[in-house]
């Protein structure tokens, strides 16, 4: 696993789940882990954002909030320490990924560290009637790169203490029902799913109504330094803060994926419309802003083959020990 260098308050020592987490996971395709993040880094980090919000906007008084989703006019900063660099976080991922996980890249580069992404999102405009969301997505499917993506934590900087507090939602056990529904159609796990039907009309929950095992939709709450670890194939979206609410909801994502999936992408990420994969120019490095894939592998392609497109009947089969049971 990747380490940046970092400064800052050191973290505390590792963290492992327990048979009864790991079987959780397995089964809800969601867990709560408390405390992930050691109180000092917590504090270290919560002054961080205090310290790089710009026009006036105090995350401690609500009177200075914007509505809705907030971003400070420089960005959010890279906190120190990093989020990946956390012993508790890495041995949590060393157990559940066996060795395999990584964090989430630029496909077809180098590994190198990577920043997690900050969101906060402020109560909404007075007024505003509160919805849960209906639908949700996968992360790691958009067109051109399906394949690899596993896991990711969310892991909350301040209390989210009310469901309608804008925490993550998600559908409880949806891991399980998008699975079957690849196991049938597993010429679709490239992404091109997204423009089939009946997702390409009725969205990720076409997938998931009907199915009695599937959770009606649940929005995270917890304390601060809490996370929640989600399976790469868990339908989630984020949700609104209802108006009125006194708490900011701040948190920070890091994504998980198979490494060697991962490192697969270049082969298959912009195949030509003929399905000729795409390669990096050379000797410059790839790049990927800007671009679009103009065509999915054919079913007979031999990049059909890479472990990236397999959709094995254990669903666990490319996870770590503790897991593949």
């Amino acid at each position: 696993m990747n380490k940046s260098e970092s400064s800052g308050p050191s973290p505390k020592p590792s963290m492992l789940l327990s048979p009864a987490q790991l079987d959780e996971f397995k089964a809800e395709g969601v867990l709560a882990i408390p405390g992930l993040v050691p109180p000092d880094v917590l504090e270290g980090w919560q002054e961080q954002m205090r310290a790089a919000c710009s026009g006036g906007v105090d995350l401690d008084d609500p009177n200075t909030w914007p509505a809705g989703r907030y971003t400070p006019e420089d960005g959010w900063p890279k906190l120190s320490p990093n989020l990946y660099d956390l012993p508790s976080l890495q041995s949590i991922v060393e157990q559940i990924g066996g060795g395999a996980l990584a964090p989430t890249h630029p496909a077809g580069q180098p590994w190198t560290p990577q920043i997690p992404m900050t969101r906060v999102i402020l109560p909404s405009d007075p007024g505003t009637e509160w919805a849960p969301p209906s639908d949700g997505h996968l992360d790691g499917y958009a067109t051109g790169w399906g394949g690899g993506f596993m896991a990711f934590f969310v892991v909350l900087f301040w209390d989210v203490s009310s469901p309608t507090g804008g925490g993550t939602a998600y559908w409880p056990r949806s891991h399980l029902a998008n699975h079957r529904y690849f196991l049938e159609h597993p010429e679709q796990i490239d992404g091109s799913y997204l423009f089939t039907e009946p997702v390409k009309s009725g969205g990720h929950r076409a997938i998931l109504e009907g199915d009695p095992s599937v959770g009606e939709v649940v929005c995270m709450t917890g304390q601060a330094g809490d996370a929640m670890l989600l399976h790469g194939l868990t339908t989630h979206v984020g949700s609104a803060n209802a108006a009125g609410s006194k708490q900011p909801r701040v948190a920070q994502f890091a994504r998980y994926s198979h490494r060697e999936m991962r490192e697969q992408a270049p082969m298959v990420m912009f195949p030509d419309k003929d399905g000729t994969p795409w390669s990096p120019p050379k000797p410059s490095p790839p790049e990927y802003v800007g671009n679009t894939p103009t065509g999915f592998l054919p079913p007979g392609h031999p990049g059909r083959r890479l472990k990236r497109y397999d959709v094995p009947r254990n669903l666990w089969k490319y996870w770590g020990p503790d897991l593949n049971t």
